[in-house]
C-alpha cells in the first residue's frame, strides 16, 4: 500500500498542525476522514478544502469509543494529531491527560479492532524536557516538565506497545516547536509567536519570561505537515521515533527582537520581561540526522523567512488588530 492510495483518517484534523496536514492529504490525492470535536480546532482552518468531496468531517471526541470507531471505519492509515495544549494542562492536568492518554489508548483499540494498516503517532519534543546534552536525538532521556509533556511520553509508550502486543505497524514522529498559519494566539494556551505577533500589531509590549535566554528549535508547520506525511508514507520509518527539528537554537529573546524589526517597533521599549513560568524548558535544540537518513531532506525555512510568513498570515485574517488583541489576553477557554 501507498499512502495516495489510502483512506486516511486524521485526528485533530482541523486543529493548527492538522489543518495543514490534512491539505497535504488531499494534495496528494488522498481521501481524508476528520475526527475532531472543535474544542481547540476551527472549521475556518478547512473552509478551504470543504468542496473537496475527498474530505468528510466527522465531529467527534477521542476519548468516545463509539465516535473514534465511526471515524475509522473503512479507513487504512490513521494520523494522530488530537491533543490539548501544554499551558491547558498546566491548568487543567487531568482533562488534559484523560483527552492524550486515554484518547490514545481509545485510538489504538479501535485501529488494532478495524485493521489499520499503519498508525503515525504525533508525539512532541516536549518529552524530553530540557536539554541534558545537545542536540538532542532520539535517544535523548525523557524528562516531561509538564502534565502535557508527561502524558505525551505515556501516549508514545501506549504506541509502541501496540505495537509488540499486537503487532500494529506504526511511527512516532517528534516535531519541535512550531509555529505558523492557523497557530493560536488566544487566551492561556496561545503560543509565544503568535502571541507576540498580535501584540506587536497592536503597539503593545511582547512579553519574556525570565531573561529571554530560553532556547526552542523552531520549524514551520507546514514543514512539519509534509514530513508527518513523509514519514506515513515511507515503510522504512516504521517501528521508529524520529525528530523532526531544524538542528538549529533560536532564544526567545532573539524571536522578539525579530517580530519587532518586522512591525519597526524599538526592542528596547516595546520588549518586557516577566518572571519565569511554570514547566518551562530552558534549552532544546534537536538532533535531524536520521529523519535526513530516512527520508533525504530537512526543514528549509528559516526562522528569517518564517516570521514575516506568519506574520503576514495574521495581518490577512478578517478582524482587526484590536479584535485579535482582545482575544489574546482572554484567561479562559471554552
Amino acid at each position: 500500500m501507498t499512502l495516495r492510495s489510502a483512506r486516511v483518517v486524521v485526528t485533530g484534523g482541523a486543529g493548527f498542525l492538522g489543518s495543514h496536514v490534512v491539505g497535504q492529504l488531499l494534495k496528494d490525492n488522498n481521501t481524508v476522514v476528520v475526527l475532531d470535536d472543535f474544542s481547540n480546532g476551527k472549521m475556518a482552518h478547512l473552509e478551504s478544502y470543504r468542496a473537496n468531496p475527498s474530505l468528510k468531517i466527522i465531529r467527534g471526541d477521542i476519548t468516545v469509543p463509539d465516535d473514534v470507531a465511526s471515524a475509522f471505519r473503512g479507513c487504512d492509515v490513521v494520523i494522530h494529531l488530537a491533543v490539548l495544549d501544554l499551558r491547558q494542562s498546566i491548568k487543567q492536568p487531568s482533562r488534559v491527560s484523560r483527552v492524550i492518554s486515554a484518547g490514545t489508548l481509545n485510538c489504538l483499540e479501535c485501529a488494532r479492532q478495524e485493521g489499520i494498516e499503519l498508525f503515525l503517532n504525533c508525539s512532541s519534543s516536549e518529552v524530553y524536557g530540557t536539554a541534558l546534552r545537545v542536540p538532542m536525538d532520539e535517544n535523548h532521556p525523557m524528562n516531561p516538565m509538564t502534565p502535557y509533556a508527561a502524558a505525551k511520553v505515556a501516549q508514545d509508550m501506549y504506541v509502541a506497545s501496540f505495537g509488540r502486543t499486537y503487532g500494529l505497524k506504526w511511527s512516532t514522529i517528534r516535531p519541535f516547536n512550531m509555529y505558523g498559519s492557523n497557530s493560536h494566539w488566544q487566551g492561556f494556551r496561545g503560543e509565544l509567536i503568535p502571541k507576540m505577533i498580535v501584540r506587536a500589531m497592536n503597539n503593545r509590549p511582547l512579553v519574556v519570561f525570565g531573561d529571554g535566554s530560553q532556547t526552542r528549535d523552531f520549524t514551520y508547520v507546514e514543514e512539519a505537515a509534509r514530513a508527518i506525511v513523509s514519514v506515513a508514507d515511507n515503510p522504512a520509518c516504521q517501528g521508529k521515533c524520529i525528530n523532526f527539528c531544524s538542528g538549529k537554537a533560536t532564544s526567545v529573546r532573539k524571536i522578539a527582537e525579530s517580530i519587532c524589526q518586522y512591525f519597526h517597533l524599538d526592542p528596547d521599549e516595546y520588549i518586557k520581561s516577566e518572571g519565569p513560568r511554570p514547566g518551562d524548558v530552558m534549552h532544546h535544540l534537536g538532533d535531524n540526522t536520521c529523519f535526513r537518513e530516512l527520508l533525504g531532506y530537512g526543514p528549509v525555512i528559516s526562522i528569517e523567512e518564517g516570521i514575516p510568513r506568519t506574520a503576514a498570515w495574521f495581518e490577512s485574517l478578517p478582524l482587526t488588530p484590536r479584535e485579535l488583541l482582545d482575544q489574546e489576553v482572554q484567561k479562559n477557554w471554552e
